[in-house]
């Protein structure tokens, strides 16, 4: 018997319960994200998202007595970054409008693609897509999600990333979506356009007030049983790839 067949008992346990309940839409969209070549701690991203998104949907349904698809928020939501995957850096805000045609042309469909489009920073305002005129398939002057679908994916990648990532209170702290996307959102308008941004900005009011609105769908107490174990995982992975987490905040918030 080999040494290593006889020391296979040595192995780290491991789980495979919570893989074994992915459905054919994750599976597929996790697929993709790998064949597009999506990091790893970037693919661990985007499941909690989808984590998140599926509890929103839920909470959306319960309070506001409407139906959810959740397939296209489940796909939406999964599948949010794989436009990173097809840039030098991943604070371009044009990811979302690639993620959304690298969707559409794999099969998923114009609704999960809107999703993709619109997820950046929970949407942008028009003021900010014409300064910096982002592409976009929408027939719209803005990039703000409108749909229920939409929004759920939306919010779940604000949540997770400012809480999660962060470890911002997003419950409590009004201003922390200004403050986290203040200097990814400035940014590209100061080096390409030559352009400063203030607080006072249509797209931070609109951000604020997003979060405001929909963080009423993800009750405390089921956000830390059902998504803190997927949201350690997703730390671990994200220090393993070399970054630090929470975040170091860059922001000059004026």
């Amino acid at each position: 018997m080999s040494k290593h067949l006889a020391n296979a008992n040595l192995v780290s346990s491991y789980d495979v319960s919570y893989f074994r309940k992915f459905s054919e839409t994750r599976l597929r969209a996790i697929s993709l994200c790998a064949e597009m070549g999506l990091p790893l701690y970037k693919i661990h991203h985007s499941i909690v998202i989808g984590d998140a998104a599926m509890l929103i949907a839920n909470e959306v349904e319960r309070q506001m007595g409407v139906r959810v698809d959740y397939e296209i928020v489940e796909a939406g939501a999964l599948l949010h970054d794989v436009g990173i995957s097809q840039i030098i850096s991943d604070d371009m805000p044009e990811h979302a409008y690639i993620g959304g045609r690298i969707a559409q042309d794999a099969g998923f469909g114009e609704k999960v693609s809107r999703c993709i489009e619109l997820h950046d920073c929970a949407g942008f305002v028009k003021e900010y897509v014409l300064a910096l005129d982002l592409p976009r398939t929408v027939a719209k002057d803005d990039l703000l999600p409108e749909t229920w679908e939409e929004k759920i994916v939306a919010y779940a990648d604000m949540i997770i990333s400012l809480e999660g990532e962060w470890q911002m209170d997003v419950w409590n702290d009004d201003t922390c979506p200004a403050r986290a996307y203040f200097d990814y959102i400035s940014t590209p308008l100061r080096i390409r356009r030559g352009l400063t941004m203030s607080k006072s900005h249509p797209q931070f009011e609109y951000d604020i007030e997003f979060n405001r609105s929909m963080r009423r769908f993800v009750p405390r107490a089921k956000y830390e049983t059902l998504l803190r174990p997927r949201i350690d995982r997703m730390v671990k992975s994200i220090r393993a790839s070399g970054m630090q987490v929470p975040f170091p905040s860059l922001a000059q918030w004026p």
